[in-house]
């Protein structure tokens, strides 16, 4: 692949942050310190609309992954193999983009989750708030050293931690030899068995490797002579797998009477809805559609660099919401608001517009010079 940077992907990474709000906007059923009985997503500002994203939002963390994984293959492989990129460089480029913001985030969570809990013996939707957690946090491991799928503080960053267990995976498989498509595929499916133990690393290990397995299908199409010819099909099969992904979640083809099933797929299928739609999403949905904007972009060009704010603030919106939602939890028990008080488009409208403009003062004034200070330091210390 010939492009120095996938516009449209960061617009996807963007989007995806952005979508999970929608999945925790029932966070605000407990803003008085126990969820509220008898709450609904029925209930939840323009439901019908936004059915897919209350329901099955979640999964827009397994966008993260994967995108991680392609970009990860695309721009690092080749220098991480041939050691051009050391592991201490590797590591410095790496915290010196996460940590400045998650840090912050993390000490901003901390503490209003105490106040959140002193006013009213509870903890705000995570729960595994103690120092074992905290210091784990700190140091980024804390749903992989040991393995924890408990969230604490800022809950949301759990994807955070996995991250960094990927990229280290990432580098030393490279380093070790570990690389190509069929290495991809090999631990993306490890993963997927893994997901039955650990549901986070699975989810991890599946959309970061099978994201890296598209990378080289794309790069091969890519150089072929028909490639426009592929590039419309991929788009096409993309379409039609969000079309059916959607419909699914408005039409609940998942919960077909078992009658219409086979005996053994009937009982295979009952209690396993969970891990089927996410297999489906990341193995199928995802890695067509980075295939799809990938060499869109790639062959056809287009005007994504236009929406690169959306990717550039991906990491800060998705660090900074659950923060803004403990912020207004605290409010909510100050002036006396309910959860009804939040289940109105106008106040999602205005969530969203604060998030953005909070992403883009982090991304402008916190992370990019951070970045820039830690980089520069470095660089000094090791010249010295």
């Amino acid at each position: 692949m010939t492009a120095k940077r996938l516009y449209s992907l960061d617009v996807l990474r963007g989007v995806a942050a952005l979508a999970i709000i929608f999945w925790h906007w029932q966070h605000f059923f407990g803003i008085r310190g126990t969820w509220q009985a008898g709450w609904s997503r029925l209930q939840e500002p323009g439901y019908a609309l936004f059915k897919p994203l209350f329901e099955e939002g979640w999964v827009a963390v397994d966008i993260f992954f994967a995108v991680s994984g392609f970009v990860f293959f695309w721009l690092y492989l080749e220098p991480v193999r041939r050691r051009e990129i050391g592991a201490g460089k590797f590591a410095l480029q790496r915290v010196s983009r996460l940590y400045p913001l998650y840090f912050v985030t993390l000490l901003a969570a901390a503490a209003l989750e105490l106040a959140f809990h002193r006013a009213t013996g509870n903890w705000f939707v995570f729960d595994a708030n103690d120092w074992s957690h905290f210091v784990k946090s700190i140091f980024l491991v804390q749903q992989w050293l040991p393995p924890d799928e408990l969230q604490s503080f800022n809950g949301p960053a759990w994807a955070v931690s996995i991250e960094v267990l990927l990229y280290i995976v990432f580098f030393a498989g490279v380093r070790f030899g570990l690389r190509g498509p069929l290495a991809c595929v090999a631990l993306a499916v490890a993963g997927a068995v893994y997901f039955f133990h650990d549901g986070q690393i699975g989810r991890g290990v599946m959309g970061f490797f099978w994201g890296g397995a598209t990378y080289y299908v794309v790069d091969a199409i890519a150089r072929r002579p028909d490639a426009r010819f592929l590039a419309r099909g991929f788009a096409l099969a993309a379409f039609s797998a969000w079309a059916i992904a959607i419909a699914d979640i408005y039409l609940s083809f998942h919960n077909a009477p078992i009658s219409a099933l086979p005996f053994e797929a009937a009982r295979f299928t009952i209690g396993y809805e969970y891990p089927i739609f996410l297999m489906a999403f990341i193995f199928v949905v995802v890695p067509l559609t980075l295939a799809a904007l990938a060499l869109h972009e790639e062959l056809f060009g287009g005007a994504w660099s236009r929406y690169t704010l959306l990717g550039d603030i991906s990491y800060s919106t998705y660090l900074i919401h659950f923060p803004m939602q403990l912020t207004l939890a605290l409010l909510a028990l100050h002036f006396g608001w309910m959860p009804a008080d939040f289940m109105h488009g106008y106040v999602m409208i205005a969530f969203y517009a604060v998030l953005i403009g909070l992403g883009w003062a982090s991304y402008t004034f916190l992370e990019r010079p951070a970045q820039a200070f830690i980089r520069g330091k470095m660089h000094t210390l090791a010249a010295a």
